[in-house]
């Protein structure tokens, strides 16, 4: 049986060579061998959220947070990686042949609440939002990711074309009223 210390080290290096898939590995042998050790739970969630590997690092965060529940660190990191996770949903309800906006927007604006500095989750919020009509809503979304990630040039193209869609909108509006109101 490996010793957890030296399971983590591993996993390090398997990172360090790009080999995400040993570094799971090792992590999952530094649990088994420290099963309550919150660290490695938590070490390993890490290393896996940003392999995308939501689902797993949800659960070791979680294992973290259940074995260590005075860590703030474990606690906020388990916030973040559940905000990922609701974001990820949401994207698939939005990618679907019929997308799903009014549940997608629930999903993301628990994902804005519980990791306030996502600006992909508020791309999302805004593009969900622009898709269900909410042209003001999804403004204040997109606005946001633009801000937060200036280089995430896809927050100002449709920031710019959600305004110009609302203005239409509008005007669509005011032509229809006027005319009725001048028969």
């Amino acid at each position: 049986m490996k010793d957890g210390e030296n399971c983590l080290r591993r996993a390090y290096e398997a990172i360090l060579a790009s080999d995400f898939e040993a570094a799971v590995d090792w992590f999952r042998q530094a649990v088994e061998a420290e099963p309550d050790n919150a660290s490695y739970y938590y070490k390993g969630s890490i290393s896996l959220a940003r392999s995308g590997k939501l689902d797993l690092a949800l659960d070791y965060a979680r294992s973290a947070v259940r074995l260590a529940p005075k860590e703030a660190d474990y606690r906020l990191h388990l916030r973040l990686v559940e905000g990922r996770q609701l974001a990820r949903q949401a994207k698939a309800l939005l990618a679907k042949p019929q997308p799903e906006p009014d549940t997608a927007i629930e999903l993301l604006q628990e994902a804005v609440e519980l990791d306030p500095l996502d600006a992909g989750a508020y791309l999302l919020l805004g593009i969900a939002c622009r898709l269900a009509g909410e042209y003001d809503r999804a403004i204040e979304a997109l606005s946001a990711a633009k801000e937060m990630n200036p280089m995430l040039l896809e927050a100002g193209r449709l920031l710019r074309e959600t305004k110009m869609e609302r203005a239409r909108r509008w005007r669509l509006i005011y032509t229809h009223y006027t005319r009725r109101r001048n028969r």
